[in-house]
């Protein structure tokens, strides 16, 4: 008997199952408002009572109850919503590839003789030119319906060239770009293309991002095609490394190789927290992000200008810290000290001196040195304004007329090599 029953038992489960799904199918019908079940956070049909996963009954919600302003934690995202996500996010990156040709010119030298190399006189040379087509491949995101890319200024113009620049879609569409505006001081660019509708992606909010937190880097590593890496917000001190005149970088741990570059930082919901501006390749977790409170700001400018013409004082400054209050016997634990002034700028003139601290500008406090110097920026050239400054417990306002910031000077490859070699280059008039 109990083997007659061991045989009946999967039908009458199955009898059961039937019986159940019958009865509840109109709870679980799928609608076009889709929700996501409170019990395995897997997408599931408005009005379903019933986990789809587990079978267990979902718990009813009382709208009286719900939290204005509530915003799920990314903890709870099931690991098909975060593909989904990625997947929708990707159809608005695209590859960028420039190409541009230009004409170089070097030297070359050489000793006159033995005698002349055994003594180490003076050499002799000449300069030759070449032409060389280059071209380069990097990332980009699409920002508006109107298909306006976001990218870097290194991507859009090559060591400051003009180049032929074209996109590739993730679905093999090639479109011809054409650049809207640059702005080399923090290495970001704005193109345009005139395709079909490409889907923008949205700004985030880098200035809520926690360490720790989850983003996923998005791009064209090594110009092999689209690449989604994953990792976690490493630092968010607006790290500054030297790379661009103005720099507030966001430090991940996601993989980042040339290529990348330009490419968004993205959460969990698809929202940009960054844009991709470099990493090292000998040190894995080193990527760095211009954030998106700066490069929105930049790319606004951008787009109703072409150009960002930023203010500009003068000043050498740093974050206030337990060296600077020693070296400069300073009163004031926050702000950002001067550490030099630079001669003949507008704060030179308005009185500026090492060890000031300044602390705000037309009223309002800029407790580090980024929301200095982006306040600063912000007002452009020939713009009055006031900086509050500390000066060993004196509180002071000094008036200050800004003036235009410049362009990073560029040395030249000549000049440095004469001054190596201890000897000067002229060029031989055609014949």
């Amino acid at each position: 008997m109990r083997r007659r029953l061991g045989l009946v038992r999967p039908s009458i489960l199955m009898a059961a199952a039937l019986l159940f799904w019958v009865a509840f199918a109109p709870l679980v019908a799928a609608t076009e408002d889709s929700r996501y079940c409170p019990v395995c956070g897997a997408p599931s049909p408005a009005g379903n009572r019933f986990c789809l996963k587990e079978g267990s009954p979902v718990p009813p919600i009382d709208a009286a109850r719900r939290t204005p302003g509530f915003i799920r934690s990314p903890g709870t995202y099931s690991s098909v919503e975060i593909q989904q996500v990625m997947q929708r996010v990707s159809q608005s990156v695209v590859r960028i590839r420039a190409r541009t040709t230009t004409t170089y010119r070097y030297p070359v030298t050489w000793w006159k003789d033995d005698e002349a190399e055994y003594y180490g006189r003076a050499m002799l040379g000449r300069i030759q030119t070449s032409e060389l087509d280059v071209r380069l491949a990097g990332s980009g995101f699409v920002v508006s319906a109107e298909g306006e890319i976001c990218t870097n200024a290194h991507v859009a113009s090559p060591n400051g060239m003009q180049a032929d620049l074209t996109i590739e879609t993730l679905d093999g569409r090639t479109f011809p770009a054409r650049v809207l505006g640059v702005d080399v001081a923090c290495d970001l660019a704005l193109l345009k293309v005139d395709g079909p509708g490409i889907p923008p992606l949205a700004w985030g909010d880098s200035t809520a991002v926690r360490v720790g937190q989850e983003t996923w880097s998005i791009g064209n590593p090594l110009d092999i095609g689209l690449s989604v890496a994953r990792g976690t917000i490493s630092g968010l001190a607006g790290m500054r490394i030297g790379l661009n005149q103005v720099e507030s970088f966001i430090h991940s741990d996601a993989h980042i190789a040339p290529g990348n570059s330009g490419g968004p930082l993205v959460d969990v919901l698809g929202s940009v927290l960054g844009v991709i501006d470099m990493g090292f390749m000998e040190e894995k977790g080193q990527g760095y992000a211009i954030p998106s409170q700066m490069a929105r700001l930049v790319i606004d400018r951008l787009r109703r200008n072409g150009s960002y013409p930023r203010g500009f004082v003068g000043l050498h400054v740093r974050p206030v810290d337990s060296e600077s209050m020693k070296k400069f016997t300073l009163k004031r634990s926050e702000g950002a000290v001067v550490q030099a002034v630079l001669p003949g700028s507008p704060a030179a003139s308005a009185g500026f001196r090492p060890g000031d601290v300044v602390y705000g500008i037309n009223g309002r406090h800029a407790s580090s040195t980024y929301l200095l110097q982006e306040a600063i920026s912000s007002v452009g050239p020939a713009a009055p304004i006031r900086l509050m400054v500390d000066r060993q417990g004196t509180e002071l306002v000094l008036p200050v007329t800004t003036g235009r910031r410049p362009d990073t000077p560029r040395v030249d490859p000549l000049e440095e090599l004469e001054g190596y070699l201890r000897l000067w280059f002229e060029e031989e008039p055609n014949l």
